[in-house]
């Protein structure tokens, strides 16, 4: 009895606030996304409906893989929501939706969107798209559900917010003075952006784009580097030579750590337990146990090292050689330097793919970016790109590549030739 009371009493307040007759949301239209993947690749999809009463909605999608959504939160009426989802096995699969209001009436399900899923083989080796954003593009990273990317400008001193669904830029953040390079956190709640000329890095929240912090660093911040468990941030100081470590609960620095002469480029390893700096003018690597915030080893690497990147695994670290227009290979197990890979013209950024064994060179000088496959180090494509090509960034599920293109205002997206109808509409 007491339930049956509730429920009318529910009923009863969602009339009266609605001002109309209780009905169940509107059967959703096909949810967006799209129409081919591969395994183990996450695919995002975008639904909406209308509630006849204008009542909040939540949205769960059905995979057509025997795997149910949870029910997303409630959102107005009218308002897209988007999910993520991978496939464990090839097939062709139908993805569906349905809605319910706050009031716990439930539309029916949705018609399907048909998708292929495939063994994904390969890399990425195509331009889908070009982005115009305008500004100086310097610096690049994407979130990890790869929902947006975000990009530093450096000579309008702001990050520009651009929708991976639409290839649009959708928002801009007013950073610091020349923000130069940008990283996200690996929860995709933040996006740093290291501000060179203000010497500071701004905090950028991504749910709602504002800055909720500002850290003052050394002279000429350039690189930076997030530990993967999200506690700390490490930031290379050119004009100081040192290392800031900033502590993410409250935005603070805690250390600074003395390494080589103008560190640029700075990576850790997967577990967190070093972090690499290129020092340019060294010419030199450093390695920081974090631990103790202490270097435990200096590596000689000719050629104006520059930006710097570590294997999935753990056991070699990538460094660009500007000068030499080549990659010094570094095995971590002894900190020796391995080999020397011939790239592009003044090779700068670098990026792993998440879930492959490639790494990602820019060339700016030829306006290309390189492909070495770590298996046995060798070059296996060379994709051209926007001009001067500077940082390079991947989507978490290593199906997306972004280039900040400094000489023609743009982003170049690089995705899988197979997919490139799908990700161009999408």
């Amino acid at each position: 009895m007491r339930s049956l009371l509730l429920m009318t009493a529910v009923l009863l307040f969602g009339a009266a606030l609605t001002g109309c007759s209780i009905l169940p949301p509107n059967t959703p239209e096909e949810p967006t996304g799209p129409s081919h993947g591969y395994t183990g690749v996450t695919c995002s999809f975008t639904t909406v409906t209308e509630d006849p009463c204008r009542c909040p909605v939540a949205y769960r999608l059905y995979w057509g893989d025997g795997q149910v959504s949870d029910w997303s939160d409630f959102v107005s009426s009218g308002t897209p929501v988007t999910m993520l989802h991978a496939w464990d096995s090839a097939g062709v699969y139908q993805v569906s939706s349905q809605a319910r209001n706050v009031l716990g009436l439930m539309s029916g399900i949705s018609p399907a969107h048909g998708l292929v899923i495939s063994d994904r083989t390969g890399y990425p080796d195509t331009v889908v798209a070009t982005i115009p954003v305008g500004g100086d593009p310097h610096g690049i990273t994407c979130l990890p559900d790869g929902r947006f990317v975000y990009v530093g400008n450096e000579t309008v001193n702001l990050v520009f917010v651009v929708n991976t669904a639409t290839n649009m830029v959708v928002d801009s953040v007013v950073c610091g003075q020349s923000p130069w390079s940008v990283a996200s956190s690996p929860d995709g709640q933040y996006v740093y952006a290291v501000n060179l000329r203000s010497a500071d890095v701004s905090v950028i929240r991504t749910s709602d784009n504002a800055v909720v912090a500002t850290t003052a660093v050394g002279q000429s911040p350039h690189g930076i580097a997030p530990l993967p468990n999200g506690q700390y941030v490490y930031v290379a100081n050119i004009d100081v030579n040192s290392v800031s470590v900033i502590r993410t609960s409250d935005f603070t620095v805690v250390a600074t750590v003395p390494v080589g002469v103008q560190p640029r480029g700075i990576c850790c390893l997967p577990d967190g337990s070093l972090v690499y700096t290129a020092n340019a003018d060294g010419p030199s690597v450093s390695v920081i146990r974090t631990s103790d915030n202490t270097v435990i080893a200096t590596i000689p690497v000719p050629g104006y090292p520059h930006r710097i990147t570590a294997s999935a695994d753990g056991q070699y670290v990538y460094a660009v050689q500007a000068n030499l227009n080549s990659v010094a290979v570094i095995r971590v197990a002894d900190n020796t330097v391995v080999g020397s890979i011939p790239v592009g013209s003044g090779p700068c950024g670098s990026c792993w793919l998440p879930g492959g064994s490639y790494v990602y060179v820019t060339n700016p000088g030829s306006s290309s970016v390189t492909v070495i496959r770590t298996t046995d180090n060798t070059v296996v494509a060379t994709i051209p790109v926007g001009s001067g090509a500077r940082a390079i960034a991947a989507d978490g599920a290593g199906q997306r590549l972004y280039t900040a293109d400094r000489s023609s205002r743009t982003v170049s997206v690089i995705g899988f030739r197979e997919l490139a109808g799908d990700q161009a509409a999408h």
